[in-house]
């Protein structure tokens, strides 16, 4: 009798302290109110949690994360394409916010991390600004931190209200180079498109969806007035300029 009281206090503990959100591909995940461990393998992500002023929670991110805060530097243990099991169970996190762009064998990447117990929460990819704001909501929801994500979400707003007011003139033609070998740029319907069309520009590649990798000769038949790529790629500009040579 009394072994199976406390097996009932040990369920009541875990559902009294836990809860089960949806993510972004269906899955019922049980995450603890208190999450002190995070791992996150996508920049946007970690952007976010950044932002929310949480860098301290997150013991693990991707390499290119690494670079968004000096907090990180040498937390950057990861790919983005896909989730390192050994790394992952090494750091053992209270989370894992990760996306279906790091499923590189789909769901069954999670199977493990599942028999463990290690949440991993997929987020969905925002395809515009407006859909930032859901992600923001979400990753607050996710850490039990829903006030410091309504205070960067007020914020976001107000930058992109102001951003979308001073850009309403004539748009320039611009590429954004987000690889160079093999290269990748962004089509239309991603968050990255939005930023160029909110910000005054038009997507040379904005006739196709997604994110897509078009040939050196289609860059250069479109002719971009102006070429962005990430601030961690500033190696790539010299090759950039002399390729039309």
């Amino acid at each position: 009798m009394l072994r199976k009281i406390f097996v009932l206090s040990i369920v009541v503990f875990s559902v009294g302290y836990s809860k089960i959100f949806v993510d972004g591909i269906g899955r019922e995940v049980e995450i603890s109110k208190k999450v002190e461990r995070v791992i996150s393998t996508v920049p946007s992500n970690t952007e976010i949690i950044v932002d929310m002023g949480l860098v301290n929670v997150l013991l693990g991110v991707d390499i290119y994360s690494e670079k968004i805060s000096k907090e990180l530097e040498g937390k950057g243990v990861l790919n983005t394409d896909r989730l390192n099991e050994e790394r992952i169970i090494d750091l053992m996190p209270d989370l894992v916010i990760t996306s279906q762009h790091s499923l590189s064998k789909g769901k069954e990447s999670l199977k493990v991390f599942d028999e463990i117990g290690i949440p991993i929460y997929v987020m969905k990819t925002p395809k515009s600004l407006e859909e930032v704001k859901n992600s923001i909501d979400e990753i607050g929801s996710l850490l039990n931190e829903n006030e410091k994500s309504d205070i960067l979400k007020n914020r976001y707003v107000k930058e992109l209200e102001k951003l979308v007011i001073q850009n309403k003139i004539s748009k320039k033609r611009v590429y954004f180079e987000i690889l160079n070998n093999p290269i990748y740029t962004t089509g239309n319907k991603t968050f990255l498109n939005d930023v160029i069309e909110n910000a005054g520009g038009h997507n040379i590649f904005g006739d196709q969806e997604g994110w897509i990798s078009p040939t050196l000769e289609s860059v250069i038949e479109k002719n971009p007035e102006v070429i962005l790529i990430g601030e961690d790629r500033k190696e790539i500009v010299e090759e950039i300029k002399n390729r039309a040579e």
